[in-house]
């Protein structure tokens, strides 16, 4: 298959935990024999941001292919990674990405919640389009959208085919949105080995991303509780200069610049923190954080009860139920955040910190259950689902108007497709052999 994946973010070097599962997808399809190519954007652009894309490349031992008047070109990890930079004509450059490459599939996500690629996607004269979706708060309908859109959650309905990072995100799509919207695993971890890196002797209890949404009150909260512990906190797309301020202020919270070698922070991390107030799609550093034998307390929301794979804890919070009309600094979607309850959260922490005995056998029971889900994690059952959607007429030139959540069939694929699935995952065999990263 000739595969475009439309990433309206940063690709690489990126730390999002969509970014990273984006390219780490679009690797193993790579991988597995597939023509993959990536149209991507920089959060800004002109010649000062393509300057530090080049210099960030540079020093991770990266050179572009080729330079032009656009941005860059560069293979990475057998993908061929098309990023702009130099202008914002974005939907241009993504037309141009589908006139020259000409693929079969079109991968759009929720990192286009205006849907700018999306339309343009949608109009390519042969391609299938296939949507990822990656947060509910970015999707146009339900209860958790931050900015809900009948016209956009049409649009929806026009794509091929949709995947969701979680089996809670898929059920959400079809009750909310009335779209037809399947479970297929896409948040591959790094391929390699998972060293064993949790100890109770390590330094930091760990949030990664902190911010409104994210649980940062939670974690303040419990870092004045516990004056005697080390907290670590990573800054990333959702901290503002507000909770940088907070952060600062308490003298036992260490602010980590983001790394691509996310196993130094973790080789000093004793607990991870993922107290997230809105209704979290998945999370990729649970898996990350288990797979190395540390215990993770996460928030009850979303589908980060399916990313915990059944080990403790999961914590009760009172999430997100509305948001602002408006964005922060960050243009991220302003939240209304409840007051909380830490009790609990200090209960299970101080037990982690002070029961040596407890915290190895979670750590065990943790690392066990995380390799073992890992052991069959690839892109193989996406790769089968997007076979699925080649062999059907594209939706948008078939499909009537008029789909309501109640004709939403069962399980999110019609009843041929689910045949036409079943048989593919039989045949996608054992996981592609361990790739290089890519990273320096």
């Amino acid at each position: 298959m000739r595969i475009l994946l439309a990433h309206n973010s940063l690709y690489f070097p990126s730390y999002g935990g969509g970014d990273k599962s984006n390219r780490l997808l679009m690797q193993d399809l790579a991988a597995r024999g597939h023509t993959v190519r990536v149209a991507a954007r920089l959060d800004q652009f002109g010649p000062e941001a393509h300057r530090k894309l080049l210099e960030g490349l540079a020093a991770r031992r990266l050179w572009p292919d080729k330079i032009d008047s656009t941005g860059i070109r560069m293979m990475l990890g057998g993908v061929d990674v098309r990023v702009l930079s130099r202008n914002p004509h974005l939907r241009a450059f993504f037309s141009g990405q589908i006139h020259d490459f000409d693929p079969d599939i079109i991968i759009t996500s929720t990192d286009d919640p205006a849907h700018l690629l999306l339309d343009v996607a949608l109009r390519a004269s042969r391609a299938r389009v296939v949507h990822l979706v990656r947060a509910v708060v970015a999707a146009p309908f339900g209860p958790d959208s931050a900015m809900p859109s009948a016209a956009k959650t049409a649009a929806l309905g026009r794509v091929d085919g949709m995947v969701a990072v979680s089996q809670a995100v898929a059920d959400y799509a079809r009750r909310w949105g009335g779209l037809e919207c399947a479970y297929v695993p896409i948040s591959l971890l790094e391929p390699g080995e998972c060293p064993s890196l949790g100890h109770f002797e390590n330094r930091f209890v760990l949030l990664v991303n902190p911010c409104a949404v994210k649980g940062i009150s939670i974690f303040l909260a419990l870092a004045d509780a516990f004056p005697e512990l080390e907290f670590a906190a990573i800054p990333t797309w959702g901290t503002t200069a507000a909770d940088l301020a907070g952060l600062k202020r308490r003298p036992n919270i260490v602010v980590l610049p983001p790394c691509d070698d996310f196993d130094k922070v973790l080789a000093q991390t004793r607990v991870v923190l993922v107290p997230s107030l809105w209704a979290e799609a998945r999370s990729r550093v649970i898996l990350e954080a288990m797979s190395r034998g540390i215990p993770v307390m996460a928030s009850n929301v979303g589908g980060l009860a399916e990313a915990k794979l059944g080990v403790d804890y999961l914590l009760p919070v009172n999430p997100v139920v509305r948001f602002q009309p408006e964005v922060d600094e960050l243009m991220v979607p302003v939240a209304a955040i409840p007051d909380q309850d830490i009790r609990l959260w200090q209960e299970v922490l101080e037990r982690l910190t002070r029961d040596r005995a407890h915290y190895e056998q979670l750590a065990a029971e943790s690392r066990r259950a995380a390799l073992e889900y890992a052991r069959n994690l690839h892109a193989g059952p996406f790769a089968a689902f997007l076979e699925t959607v080649l062999q059907a007429p594209r939706r948008r030139d078939a499909r009537a108007p008029g789909h309501t959540a109640e004709s939403a069939p069962e399980g999110g694929l019609s009843a041929d497709r689910r045949r036409l699935l079943a048989l593919r995952l039989k045949r996608t065999g054992p996981p592609a052999p361990k790739l290089p990263s890519g990273d320096a």
